[in-house]
């Protein structure tokens, strides 16, 4: 599993419109090869001025995630920069399931 986080920085005058473009962005990046869900946070530290979001996408596999950087992701970036500009800033970081663990509520301990 991989996990595609998309961390925006979004200016507050513009945040209400960008929410609004970016739940069905997120619904068209699900569409794609691979994209099983994505969950959307928002930072609970707060910049001045600034709203700050999380886009976490999970992807069956490197294979596909690559194959959405390789021919789609221009197009998608594209979009959102020729409609905010310089008001919204996204950075993006690529994470590899290297384990999983839970929590098992029901146990004793013994």
């Amino acid at each position: 599993m991989i996990l595609y986080e998309v961390n925006l920085t979004i200016s507050n005058e513009i945040a209400d419109e960008y929410m609004a473009w970016l739940k069905p962005h997120i619904q068209t990046m699900l569409r794609f090869e691979g994209f099983i869900k994505a969950e959307l946070y928002e930072n609970t530290e707060h910049e001045q001025g600034k709203t700050n979001i999380v886009a976490s996408y999970y992807v069956d596999n490197e294979g596909n995630l690559q194959s959405y950087i390789n021919e789609m992701s221009a197009d998608m970036r594209a979009d959102g920069i020729k409609r905010f500009g310089d008001k919204c800033v996204a950075t993006r970081r690529v994470l590899k399931l290297a384990d999983s663990y839970t929590c098992d509520e029901h146990s004793t301990g013994m």
